[in-house]
């Protein structure tokens, strides 16, 4: 076996996060949703958030089409130094997506690295391409979000 080479380390921990917009305090414009009653998210050592999936539902999920979406991810600690920010809006980015009818589809491969941290809160922020929230026509939009956390040893 060649030394030389660094082992690829596999996560001593993985938390699954289900985070579901009909479980969220929600703003009137349906862009920001902040997440209350999550059970407690330990941060330790070297660890990247991930987006599993995403899923729209709701009364006016079939006016979501033809729209670019993004989502971004508020009120938790990240290594700033690995994150670059382009949109002059200091929340990163942790998903964009174009969804038509038939499925969504995710643009790009995000990973937040997180600091230690303990959080008991999550608030996420949703706008599309023309600038609205989950709501279009005056009918809801529900999101679905399964976020992933791994840690890997130092």
């Amino acid at each position: 076996m060649n030394n030389n080479y660094k082992t690829i380390n596999k996560p001593i921990r993985t938390q699954n996060i289900w985070l579901n917009s009909t479980d969220a305090l929600v703003d009137s414009e349906r862009k920001i949703f902040t997440f209350n009653d999550i059970p407690l998210i330990q941060v330790r050592n070297h660890s990247v958030l991930k987006i599993n999936s995403i899923t729209l539902s709701g009364a006016g999920v079939s006016s979501a089409s033809a729209h670019n979406w993004t989502i971004k991810l508020a009120n938790v600690k990240y290594n700033t130094t690995s994150y670059f920010n382009s949109d002059n809006d200091s929340i990163p980015t942790i998903a964009m997506l174009n969804y038509d009818t038939n499925n969504s589809v995710q643009n790009g491969s995000f990973a937040l690295e997180l600091e230690p941290s303990d959080i008991n809160q999550l608030i996420i922020k949703v706008v599309s391409d023309d600038n609205h929230g989950l709501a279009k026509n005056s009918q809801n939009i529900d999101i679905h979000i399964g976020l992933t956390i791994c840690e890997y040893e130092e």
